[in-house]
């Protein structure tokens, strides 16, 4: 047994799983560690987590991307994807965060009856590899060292039957009323809860320099995404107007549409991006009031 007396948050912790090493070992560091993980997230898994729901195991991961957003975005990419994971006795929780960690008050489950498999691999990476009973995959990547041994102690001991979700998949619940979001619909069926939504994304994306960026909460991305393009924009301003002059020849429209062609690309890989980044479902009022999850 774990005999360790700590302050759990708040939260409803199985101490002689969470705070003990993957030998199974009771372990100040480990209760440490694990409570650092939790403790920004604390406030949301309250509304969150059910009255009988206990928490096994957080990690702190990179949430699943695209190879395109890989290819475009670079390394950084899987800094913007940070996110917690948090195994309880019922399912996965998957909480999207800032680059510090901090929670973006959007949340997403997995429910082990939507499992088919799931399995940690160390091969090119620390890597949760989960499949669904619909033979989709999703991996959550860079896992920190710490919880990576435990996590692949706990995986065989999660339950392996369990009620199915209506979709079978990894899918994001209301933050204030815990209602299953719907794909593609940015409110709440349940509490009416805006959040930032896909036509806006792409709006501000072809309005504005960074725009769609700066609307889903990535302001470096925006940032240098609006001073990228501004600097194609004058590039091009200034060799279309050459072009119609005609003082430095036909080449001239050749410049014209190179840099088009980038103004172009840069514009629609904002938009792709920031299409992408709402499916985090984000609340358009970050201050919002909770609503108590029923027991």
């Amino acid at each position: 047994m774990n005999d360790i007396q700590v302050d759990t948050l708040g939260l409803r912790i199985n101490q002689n799983v969470c705070f003990t090493t993957h030998k199974n070992t009771p372990h100040n560091g480990t209760t440490k560690r694990q409570l650092k993980v939790l403790r920004d997230v604390a406030p949301l898994l309250k509304q969150v987590l059910k009255p009988d729901e206990e928490i096994w195991l957080a990690v702190r991961a990179a949430s699943p991307m695209s190879w395109f957003e890989q290819l475009t975005t670079g390394w950084i990419i899987y800094y913007l994807k940070r996110c917690v994971l948090v195994f309880t006795n019922k399912r996965i929780l998957h909480v999207p965060t800032t680059l510090n960690f901090k929670p973006k008050s959007s949340v997403a489950q997995v429910l082990y009856g939507d499992l088919a498999e799931a399995e940690a691999t160390a091969f090119m990476g620390r890597v949760l590899k989960l499949t669904y009973k619909t033979g989709k995959k999703e991996s959550f990547s860079y896992i920190e060292s710490p919880e990576f041994k435990k996590l692949k102690t706990l995986l065989p001991t999660l339950p392996k039957e369990g009620q199915p979700s209506e979709v079978s998949e990894r899918h994001h619940l209301c933050p204030r009323c815990q209602a299953r979001l719907a794909r593609g619909k940015f409110m709440c069926p349940t509490c009416q809860l805006q959040f930032k939504d896909g036509e806006r994304a792409i709006r501000l994306s072809v309005l504005y320099p960074g725009g769609g960026y700066f609307y889903t909460g990535h302001p470096v991305l925006g940032l240098g995404d609006a001073v990228t393009e501004g600097l194609l924009l004058i590039l091009f301003v200034g060799a279309f107007i050459d072009a119609l002059t005609g003082e430095k020849g036909p080449e001239a429209w050749v410049l014209v549409t190179i840099l088009g062609a980038a103004l172009f690309i840069e514009k629609a890989q904002t938009i792709y991006h920031a299409k992408h980044y709402v499916n985090e479902y984000i609340p358009v009022d970050r201050n919002f009031m909770p609503i108590t999850a029923p027991a």
